[in-house]
């Protein structure tokens, strides 16, 4: 038997009949293979880790940015709603100055009539005394004139 074969570790009687032997060289390219298969395999296995680690940081990378928009939907937010109440705030303020102006107008305007009304009143009676006493001198005068037998 030669020194650089291996036998199979089957029964004896079958290998003296059909049975192929491995040489040296046969093992030597088996453990080549092995080898390689073992490198592919390091290389995928490498390959799981660098997916792994790339899932990893953009899982990192996903959570920054969805803080990051949150924090400026929020400034933003919060900048929209100062704008808006100071836009409401010079509304209310020009709102307060058109209602003390047109309170001033109605009041000027309620003082011309208080004013017309008292001229109006004073006038009125003015001259309702002034034809009283018109009467009543018509009809003193009446009275004189037929008293000193002027008159009918």
């Amino acid at each position: 038997m030669p020194t650089n074969v291996i036998y199979p570790a089957e029964d004896q009687s079958r290998q003296a009949a059909s049975v192929r032997c491995a040489t040296v060289e046969d093992l030597a390219r088996v453990r080549e293979e092995i080898a390689r298969v073992r490198e592919r395999q390091a290389k995928v296995e490498g390959g799981h880790d660098n997916l792994r680690d790339g899932l990893s940081t953009l899982s990192v990378q996903f959570s920054e940015l969805r803080r990051d928009l949150t924090r400026s939907v929020t400034d933003t937010a919060a900048q929209t709603r100062s704008e808006i109440m100071q836009r409401v705030d010079d509304m209310t303020d020009t709102a307060t100055e058109r209602n003390a102006e047109i309170s001033g107008r109605l009041a000027r305007i309620e003082g011309g009539l208080k004013l017309t009304s008292w001229v109006t009143m004073t006038f009125i009676v003015l001259a309702t005394g002034l034809l009283g006493w018109g009467q009543i001198g018509d009809a003193a005068w009446s009275f004189c004139r037929r008293a000193f037998g002027y008159g009918p």
